[in-house]
């Protein structure tokens, strides 16, 4: 068995190799803006849908208060009425009334959403893309 001893002089040229540095840095950086992005958006999203809501929650009290002439009292004395009438009434047409409250104000709420979407698409749009309004 020989023994070959190899000098730096007769060894093959090195290749130039990729810096692996900048590119890491690159990816990384780009990884770091994608998920900061996703997190603004998920934190707008959650805000708008978390508005919309308490607006749909709100519009009930708004009729009321508009049917009322903006009286409290007979505001009061209208929700009085409604919640003895309510507790007054047997099981079964007790859950058909909360049946329809809670599809009247999914269906407000989704509408709401549905008005307001545009808007929330164009200023997150525009607040991503770095624009100023």
């Amino acid at each position: 068995m020989e023994l070959h001893l190899v000098d730096p002089a007769h060894q093959a040229p090195a290749l130039p190799q990729p810096n692996k540095a900048s590119l890491t840095s690159a990816s990384k950086r780009a990884w770091q803006r994608r998920a900061s992005d996703l997190c603004f958006i998920v934190l707008k999203a959650s805000g708008f849908i978390a508005s919309s809501y308490l607006m749909a929650l709100g519009a009930p009290l708004l009729f009321f208060l508009a049917l009322s002439g903006g009286d409290a009292s007979l505001l009061f004395a209208q929700l009085a009425n409604m919640a003895e009438r309510f507790l007054a009434a047997d099981h079964a047409r007790q859950v058909a009334f909360l049946g329809e409250v809670k599809v009247v104000l999914i269906g407000l709420a989704t509408v709401l959403i549905a008005w307001r979407l545009p808007r929330f698409l164009r200023d997150l749009g525009r607040e991503l893309s770095g624009e100023k309004p």
